[in-house]
Parts: C-alpha cells; sequence; structure tokens
C-alpha cells in the first residue's frame, strides 16, 4: 500500500512538473513572439493628417507623440536621426506633445521647447532635450536655450516662467485621447499607429518600403 501511494505522488509530482514546465515555455514563446511581432500590429489612422504640422510634400510623413523625459523617446530619436540622414528631404516629423503624469520634469521641458519655438530653434531645442535627458534638473535650462543657439535668453527665461497651460501641449493630450495613445513614444507612420516604437533596422525597412509604393507595415 505505502509502495502505491508512494507511486502515485511521484507520476503526480512528475506530471505537475511537466504541466508548469509547458506553460513556462509557451509563456516564454508567446512572450518572445508579441515582442517579435509587435510593430506589426499596426492600426491605420483615417484621420491621421489632423496632427500634421510637419513638410506636407515630404513622402514618408512621421508623427511621434512624445515625452522629452522618456527614454525611449531618445533611443527614437537617435534611431530617426540616423535614418533621416540615410534617406535626406524624404522624411518629414511631426513631434506632438505628449508629456507623461509620472515624469518630473516632462512638462517643463515641453514649455521650453515651445518657448524656443518662439524664437525659431524648437528643432534644435528638441534635439538638445533628447541629447541631455540626464542634465534635467542639474543644469539650468537656459544652458539648454544657449547650447540649442536660442538668441534672446532674457526673453527665452521669461517664457519658461510662465505657469498658464501650454496650447501645443493641450493640442497634443487631445489628439492622444483622439488616436488612444497609451504611452511614449507612439509612432505614426504615413497614418499607421504602430504598435510600439520602431528599431533602426525596422524604421529603415519601412521608409524604404513607403518610397518603393509599399505598406509600411506588410500584412496586419
Amino acid at each position: 500500500m505505502t509502495r502505491s501511494l508512494d507511486i502515485v505522488a511521484t507520476t503526480t509530482l512528475v506530471t505537475c512538473a511537466l504541466i508548469v514546465t509547458g506553460l513556462l515555455v509557451r509563456r516564454e514563446f508567446f512572450t518572445s513572439a508579441q515582442q517579435t511581432t509587435q510593430p506589426d500590429r499596426a492600426v491605420f489612422l483615417k484621420d491621421w493628417r489632423a496632427a500634421l504640422t510637419s513638410a506636407a510634400d515630404a513622402p514618408v510623413q512621421l508623427i511621434e507623440f512624445g515625452d522629452f523625459e522618456c527614454p525611449f523617446c531618445g533611443e527614437f530619436h537617435r534611431n530617426l536621426s540616423a535614418v533621416e540622414r540615410r534617406h535626406q528631404n524624404m522624411v518629414a516629423l511631426t513631434f506632438v506633445h505628449f508629456p507623461l503624469q509620472g515624469h518630473r520634469f516632462a512638462l517643463a521641458a515641453a514649455r521650453v521647447a515651445e518657448c524656443a519655438r518662439d524664437q525659431g530653434r524648437f528643432e534644435a531645442m528638441r534635439d538638445e532635450l533628447f541629447e541631455r535627458q540626464d542634465d534635467f534638473g542639474l543644469k539650468p535650462w537656459s544652458d539648454f536655450a544657449a547650447a540649442a543657439g536660442v538668441s534672446h535668453l532674457a526673453a527665452f527665461d521669461d517664457c519658461i516662467k510662465r505657469t498658464d497651460p501650454i496650447p501645443r501641449v493641450e493640442e497634443g493630450r487631445a489628439l492622444g485621447r483622439k488616436f488612444d495613445v497609451r504611452g511614449t513614444p507612439t509612432i505614426i507612420i504615413n497614418g499607421w499607429k504602430l504598435g510600439r516604437p520602431p528599431t533602426l533596422d525596422e524604421l529603415d525597412h519601412m521608409i524604404k518600403a513607403i518610397l518603393a509604393g509599399k505598406s509600411p507595415v506588410g500584412s496586419t
């Protein structure tokens, strides 16, 4: 009787172990598969052009819902800079402010960028902010402004001290709600909202597809 019980217990333990192992393997497989195919799980937005502020004649239109404190936004920006060099004048970027609540300096950095825009230096400030995310809170915003080529620093300082709502941030948040944006960076490429930000190779591949007259996302 004791031997029979031992056999039953052993069989039960082995069966449970196999089931647990199978579940773990299944979880890892599906998690991995989801991570590798997620960029292709895109949704086409019919009214995506409502967000555009970039050059309308560029064949590749990228819209980024971004947060200047978001490290993934910084990584995407570096990837974008690389592909822009490869495809000069073919890619236009519209940056849409979407500062996240959990980021201490995100809203302040958005105001800094808009104050730089007032002096025609938005793109330079955008580059500077993404490049120097680690300096947020450690260096004065005037240092960023000087590096971005903002000429009237007194006017810039007055601008960043304002506390009223930032119109472009409010517009960005409204667009984010409209397009069901839930995190940053959220990327839209010629109307296709991607499931996650693309890698450098994925972005380059999508741009080449558009320039060849094809869909940037393949089958969805």
